[in-house]
């Protein structure tokens, strides 16, 4: 019934969204901006809005990137973030996103899931129309991916926090590609950079003699205030490169940004793994409420 339900309603967002055209100012291709319909949002501005994407389906998962959900929101992580701001006197808005560039149904959650576009939308909505809103971008493994790639996307787009709960590109752009090529062929691309093209991208000189190429998930672009990073206890040989297997995978790759400082960049590596660190009590989350708590909001 879940699942049928769930299917129900990205019939009628289809059918919804053939019906109507995009709005003056908004690109053809941007869904709806959605952030104005959440529950009592008619009564208050918050004064938080956290954006919190998941990353790619656990393992065994031979549907990625179409059966990748949110999970941040069933397991809490989503809400324990914002509880942090909470915590510092201010009321927060959380919406929450799959790892995907387009909406979608998820075999897995039996519901209609926002992706990469879904954020863009939702984001630019809340940056213009509640400027004195902070706001603040919450990733998990590949999810973080799509976070860092907002702001690559945007320069002018800030956050006064990006927190990364242990980034992944490894099988990143194989899920993705294709559905990139399909986005480019209807629209062209509307970014100043291949998306699709994220891992080992970013070229920074840490020394005269010597530049590194950093995956965008690696990078904390300008447009982020704060930085917060969690890496996953390691469970291989840092030496080793992550294949996907979720009890395995680990960020080992510190932030940088890209004149090579790591002004307002915190990175912690924590003592669960790549799926433990997104549960509240966890030492990761733990780590993550004490850095709000002692930097408050810039």
């Amino acid at each position: 019934m879940k699942k049928l339900i769930g299917f129900v309603a990205l019939l009628v967002v289809l059918v919804l969204s053939a019906c109507s055209g995009p709005a003056a100012g908004r690109p053809a291709y941007a869904p709806e901006p959605r952030a104005a319909q959440q529950a009592g949002l008619a009564l208050a501005v918050p004064d938080v809005v956290l954006f919190a994407v998941s990353g790619r389906c656990g393992v065994p998962c031979d549907g990625a990137p179409d059966d990748n959900y949110d999970y941040l929101s069933e397991r809490g992580t989503a809400e324990a973030v914002a509880q942090a701001f909470r915590d510092l006197g201010r009321s927060v808005l959380v919406l929450t996103y799959s790892s995907h560039l387009y909406n979608h149904y998820s075999s897995i959650s039996g519901a209609y899931e926002y992706g990469f576009l879904q954020l863009e939308a939702d984001f630019d909505w809340v940056r213009r129309n509640w400027p004195a809103s902070r706001r603040v971008l919450l990733g998990h493994s590949h999810g973080t991916n799509w976070t860092h790639n907002l702001l690559r996307a945007h320069p002018g787009w800030t956050v006064d926090y990006l927190i990364d709960l242990d980034g992944i590109c490894a099988l990143w752009e194989g899920d993705n590609q294709a559905d990139f090529d399909a986005f480019y062929a209807a629209y062209g691309n509307p970014w100043p950079v291949d998306l699709s093209q994220s891992c080992d991208v970013e070229p920074i000189e840490k020394y005269w003699w010597w530049t590194s190429y950093y995956s965008a998930k690696d990078v904390a672009y300008p447009g982020a205030t704060y930085n917060l990073e969690v890496q996953s206890a390691r469970f291989l040989a840092s030496d080793v490169q992550p294949e996907g297997n979720t009890s395995l995978v680990f960020d080992y790759t510190d932030n940088i940004r890209l004149d090579a400082g790591y002004w307002n960049v915190w990175t912690y590596v924590a003592d669960e793994d790549h799926n433990g660190i997104t549960y509240p009590g966890s030492s990761a989350l733990d780590w993550v409420a004490a850095r709000i708590a002692a930097l408050g909001l810039p």
